[in-house]
């Protein structure tokens, strides 16, 4: 107790000098913390918009693909029945099941070039906003005639051939029926959260040739927070594939949003990290001023040093004096540095879809960093300040 004393006079004593040396600490801090804030706000708010439904669940879906389409198609077989949606509930991890019906915006579906399977989502044409960038837009009259049409994002092109302008005219297989492709659209990267499907068909022909509302290919789980949505899919997966009406006549999958999320989410924290870390150059600039400072001191308080070895004070007591002062100064800075970076980043948050949150990793990272500029660049000037020979001063 009496050494932090001791060091708080001792820096009050040059507090004009204390402060311009915790600036420069206090801005590098603050910098750092508006980034991570600001970047791990991101991150969540991304993860949760790409995984969370309506009801603010986090869902997954599960479809079955038969061997035979028309065996289902004519009514004589369900792709689900309500003892799978039993079968389902009773594995840990999901709160909830239910069908997947053709009013639903998106489904999942498979299909294969050459040797690759290909997972994409199949959705519905909206006639007002569509826009494509080769070939045509569908028309109303082919969604009430029952037209098997289709339009394919441009990577889904890509995935049929490299040559996308090739893709327009052909065919591709959605649930055993063909439906020619006449027109590619831009995939949506302007809004991450736009969750355009890869593949638009006319609702009309979907229900007509595929499924007639009564027989739904695909359930959806909602799964509880603390489970991982593809971990619970995978174990729903294999216990319909032992125990489900259907398990004999196909095939059960699912669309792994959670390996996309978790590449954004990687993607994301990484960036947040390197551009953290260049603003952090400046918290090293800051730890050369801390250094000067102690150096500046150790000069200027000679006799003090000799005064208190020759009552009786230990090098180590003289060492553990200024590393004390050190730490002092970065540590304050610290958590000056941290609550002005999160009330920054907070204030900007307002203008943006997402809130930030002070949480432990933001609130340790600050801690560490302070004790390690404290050490580090006060370690020298103590050990010098220890070193002094008390003759020397005294002379």
């Amino acid at each position: 107790m009496a050494i932090i004393q001791n060091a708080y006079q001792a820096l009050r004593q040059n507090t004009r000098r204390s402060i311009l040396t915790m600036i420069g600490i206090i801005i590098g801090i603050s910098s750092v913390i508006t980034i991570l804030s600001l970047g791990r706000g991101f991150e969540s708010y991304t993860v949760k918009n790409l995984t969370v439904s309506d009801e603010n669940n986090v869902t997954v879906d599960v479809s079955f693909y038969p061997t035979d389409y028309e065996q289902f198609d004519s009514g004589k077989m369900r792709y689900f029945s309500d003892e799978d949606l039993t079968f389902a509930a009773q594995v840990a991890g999901v709160e909830a099941v239910k069908y997947v019906n053709e009013d639903d915006n998106y489904e999942s579906i498979t299909f294969q070039v050459r040797d690759t399977k290909y997972n994409k989502s199949l959705g519905f044409v909206s006639f007002d906003d569509e826009k494509v960038s080769l070939g045509r837009k569908i028309s109303r009259e082919e969604n009430d005639s029952h037209q098997k049409v289709a339009l394919i994002s441009r990577d889904t092109a890509e995935d049929l051939n490299p040559t996308v302008e090739k893709v327009l005219g052909t065919g591709i297989e959605i649930e055993g029926e063909f439906y020619q492709i006449v027109g590619i659209f831009e995939n949506d990267s302007a809004n991450l959260f736009s969750m355009v499907p890869d593949i638009k068909i006319p609702k009309k022909s979907y229900r007509y040739y595929t499924n007639d509302g009564d027989n739904p290919m695909q359930i959806r789980l909602s799964v509880a927070g603390d489970f991982k949505p593809s971990a619970v899919a995978n174990k729903v997966i294999k216990k319909l594939t032992k125990v489900g009406s259907s398990r004999n006549f196909g095939e059960y999958m699912t669309f792994d949003m959670s390996e996309l999320t978790d590449g954004i989410g990687k993607v994301l924290k990484t960036l947040t990290y390197f551009i953290s870390g260049v603003a952090g150059i400046s918290l090293f600039i800051a730890g050369v001023g801390v250094m000067n400072m102690m150096y500046t001191s150790v000069s200027e308080r000679t006799q003090e040093i000799g005064v208190r070895r020759s009552v009786g004070a230990k090098r180590s007591d003289i060492r553990n004096q200024f590393l004390a002062e050190g730490l002092m100064l970065t540590i304050s800075s610290g958590v000056i540095g941290y609550i002005i970076g999160y009330l920054i980043a907070l204030v900007i948050s307002t203008t943006l879809p997402f809130k930030v949150a002070p949480d432990l990793f933001t609130i340790s990272l600050t801690l560490v960093i302070t004790i390690v500029i404290g050490l580090v660049f006060s370690i020298t000037p103590a050990n010098m300040a220890a070193r002094k020979d008390l003759v020397e001063i005294l002379r």
